[in-house]
């Protein structure tokens, strides 16, 4: 008998220390850090390109937005769109790994994860209605 090697899961980050290392950088609050964690995680993407976690990419864009809105640098019109991208694809991911092959409601599918309600809804404006005001995609 042939003896099978363990399966090896090849990813874009050199090991645990490095992931760790971007995770906190994410959610340290501290926008240089994050920014700093933002460009491994776009090293990341250059290096493993569509392969790339749809959960690590919409992490950054979350992580993003809120350094663009901190830095001043966007009108707040740009802001929405920016934070409205994020939170419809974020919203998207979570839900589309509960839906099976019969069509199950979004608001179903987001209680059964844990997602607000309300951040279903604001998910729905951003996609098929007038776009919300800035403060609630922050809060988003």
């Amino acid at each position: 008998r042939r003896r099978l090697k363990p399966l090896r899961t090849v990813v874009a980050w050199r090991g645990r220390a490095e992931w760790d290392q971007v995770m906190v950088g994410l959610y340290c609050g501290d926008s240089r850090l994050q920014q700093g964690a933002l460009d491994r995680v776009s090293a990341w993407k250059s290096r493993y390109g569509p392969k790339m976690p749809l959960a690590v990419d919409c992490t950054a864009e979350l992580i993003r937005c809120k350094v663009l809105d901190s830095s001043g640098r966007l009108k707040s019109h740009e802001l929405i769109l920016s934070y409205g991208m994020a939170l419809v694809r974020f919203v998207n991911l979570i839900t589309e790994r509960k839906q099976k092959i019969v069509s199950i409601p979004l608001r179903q599918l987001a209680r059964e994860v844990d997602i607000p309600v309300w951040v279903v809804d604001l998910r729905h404006e951003l996609t098929h209605g007038k776009l919300p005001r800035l403060a609630l995609c922050r809060k988003g």
